[in-house]
């Protein structure tokens, strides 16, 4: 189970990743906790805003503190400029000044909108993160990477603004629709193909009870990939190197997003069918075993998560890819594995590695 986990930066900076809960008012007694003064904006999707939103900012509320809250339409479609510059409008409806702090509640695009409009507020106000999916607990809430999409392609637009604190609501997975909650689990899968053995093969043996949501489960899962998260971006916060590798499946999955109009398939889903493009990428390399590849392919099957991408055509591939973020002049950067805890950043000319996407 998760203890007190802390991702330290440099220069002494360092922020908390905290178990919380299980009721608002525990959630509120811990945001006041990591940041004691100042007005809170709360900002949380159409959907987890009547589950938590509104309840944890009453209960701030409550509790002496200035609260309200901010809520936009929930899913990936809502990380735009339009929707950024609508809760910049709102929060404005009231007084704003640099000592107020934006609580971003929810999964992974709550996060990304609320810590982007935290890092531009103001030219910048402190944020805290409140995870209530499995995707934000395991990886997105952890790190300070913020952003928006563009048309053109996912996360293109963006700032590193870190949280003074992380909270984990992890009761709060009982209400997340199964789906999203079993898409959640491939970034755990993610973090434990970096971190080795143990971390694998404790996820297979409790794949069972992860399938079936039970809680003990879930908490012990997303602790350890918490835990993996949060090691690296303190040793990498502004991903310069190592913290690329948790990018791992991410360049093929992203394309699958921006293919499928950033709503058939769940992020977690097109990470899942990601990171088998680049296990099976690798093994076409020769650097990847083979038996790796069937034994994630079993891991994520036992989730439910697909292990093929969809039937995507050359350009679709293409575009969101070269123009993603972790391209460089004529190669692009892809994670790839030699084995369990030994994952690489990889330069692959794009030339190779378009010959490749036209095989699938």
């Amino acid at each position: 189970m998760l203890g007190e986990l802390r991702v330290e930066l440099a220069g002494g900076a360092a922020y908390p990743v905290s178990l919380v809960g299980p009721g608002a008012a525990d959630v509120a007694g811990w945001v006041r906790a990591v940041a004691p003064a100042g007005r809170l904006i709360v900002v949380a999707d159409s959907n987890v805003a009547p589950l938590y939103g509104r309840a944890l900012s009453e209960a701030l509320t409550a509790a002496g503190r200035e609260s309200r809250l901010l809520v936009f339409e929930a899913g990936e479609a809502s990380k735009s400029a339009r929707v950024v510059a609508s809760l910049w409008e709102g929060a404005f409806e009231g007084p704003v000044d640099r000592g107020d702090v934006v609580v971003g509640v929810g999964g992974g695009v709550a996060g990304d909108l609320a810590g982007f409009v935290a890092a531009t507020l103001m030219r910048g106000v402190r944020f805290v993160a409140v995870a209530t999916s499995t995707v934000a607990m395991s990886d997105a809430a952890i790190g300070g990477k913020t952003g928006i999409n563009l048309p053109r392609g996912k996360n293109l637009v963006g700032a590193f603004h870190h949280p003074v604190g992380v909270g984990l609501w992890v009761s709060a997975l009982t209400t997340l629709p199964e789906r999203e909650r079993r898409g959640g689990i491939a970034e755990v899968v993610k973090s434990a193909v970096i971190a080795g053995e143990s971390e694998v093969a404790a996820l297979e043996a409790s794949s069972a009870a992860l399938a079936a949501g039970e809680p003990e489960a879930l908490a012990a899962a997303v602790a350890m990939a918490a835990g993996v998260k949060c090691a690296i971006v303190g040793r990498d916060p502004t991903e310069k190197g190592e913290r690329a590798l948790l990018n791992f499946g991410h360049t093929f999955g992203h394309a699958i997003e921006h293919a499928s109009g950033y709503g058939e398939w769940t992020h977690g889903e097109a990470v899942a069918a990601g990171m088998m493009c680049a296990l099976r990428y690798g093994v076409a390399q020769g650097l990847t075993p083979p038996d790796l590849v069937g034994r994630i392919e079993r891991l994520l099957a036992t989730q439910k998560l697909p292990t093929v991408p969809p039937s995507l055509s050359l350009s679709e591939w293409i575009e969101p890819i070269t123009r993603d973020k972790k391209r460089s002049g004529s190669n692009v950067k892809l994670i790839l594995c030699r084995r369990l805890g030994r994952c690489e950043i990889v330069p692959t000319p794009i030339d190779e590695f378009v010959a490749w996407l036209g095989t699938l």
